[in-house]
C-alpha cells in the first residue's frame, strides 16, 4: 500500500484506493480472503470506495454523463468517482450516479441538491481523465453506499 508523503496527498490517496480495490477484486468474492473483509469485519463491501474530489476552491469537482442522452438513460451530473486506472499523476475515474431514496437522480450543479440527500450511488459506464495534481483535497465515502437498498 501506498504511504502517504504529503507531497501529492489526492494523487496518493487515488493510488491508494485503487491498489485496495484491485485487491479486492483479484481475490474475488472468497468470504475468507484477506482483502474481502478488508473495509469491514463482518461482510464483504465490494470493489468500489467512492469518493468525491475537491477543487483548490474547495468545491466539490462536477462531472457529466450520457451528455445528448446518446445511451439509454438521462444526462447527469455527480461529485462521485471511483478509480479505474492511475498512470503519470493521472487517473481515469469511474462517473458513480447518485439516487435519493426515492429513486430519484441527484444533481449536483449549481448546489440543486445536497450531498447529505445521497442515498444510492451506482456505476455508471462514462469515464473521465483527470489530472490528479489539480485537486487539493480527497473525501473516500462509505463503500455501503453503492448499490444500497435500505
Amino acid at each position: 500500500m501506498t504511504i502517504i508523503s504529503g507531497e501529492n496527498c489526492v494523487l496518493e490517496a487515488v493510488e491508494s484506493i485503487h491498489e485496495l480495490q484491485n485487491a479486492i477484486e483479484e481475490e474475488g468474492s472468497c468470504s475468507t480472503s484477506c482483502f474481502g473483509n478488508l473495509l469491514s469485519p463482518t461482510r464483504n463491501l465490494g470493489d468500489t470506495i467512492p469518493f468525491i474530489i475537491f477543487t483548490s476552491k474547495s468545491k466539490p469537482f462536477v462531472a457529466f454523463g450520457n451528455i445528448g442522452e446518446l445511451q439509454a438513460g438521462p444526462c447527469f451530473s455527480t461529485i462521485f468517482f471511483r478509480v479505474e486506472n492511475v498512470h503519470d499523476g493521472c487517473a481515469t475515474l469511474r462517473l458513480l450516479i447518485a439516487f435519493d431514496e426515492n429513486r430519484r437522480i441527484l444533481d449536483f450543479t449549481d448546489d440543486k441538491d445536497k450531498i447529505c440527500d445521497v442515498f444510492r450511488l451506482e456505476k455508471t459506464n462514462f469515464c473521465i481523465e483527470v489530472d490528479l495534481e489539480c485537486f487539493c483535497a480527497i473525501e473516500c465515502l462509505n463503500p455501503k453506499l453503492i448499490n444500497r437498498t435500505n
